[in-house]
């Protein structure tokens, strides 16, 4: 799974509305700030995605987990 799929499906799937709010942000970030703006919204997205459970929730945890380490954030 890539990282653009991992956002894809937790906008789909993750009710939690703090984590959809940083999700929905992401393009707007990006513009105006570029790459350390994408990976703050990414990083606190996925700390609002904590209730969020499931084989599908664990994978797209770790992408995004795996891209924010890579990321030395």
């Amino acid at each position: 799974m890539t990282l653009d799929e991992a956002i894809i499906i937790a906008k789909r799937e993750c009710k939690d509305r703090y984590a959809q709010a940083y999700l929905r942000s992401i393009p707007e970030a990006i513009e105006l700030d570029g790459e350390y703006a994408f990976q703050v919204q990414l990083l606190y997205a996925l700390s609002n995605m904590g209730l969020w459970r499931g084989e599908e929730a664990r994978e797209v945890k770790k992408v995004m987990r795996a891209y924010l380490k890579r990321s030395e954030l």
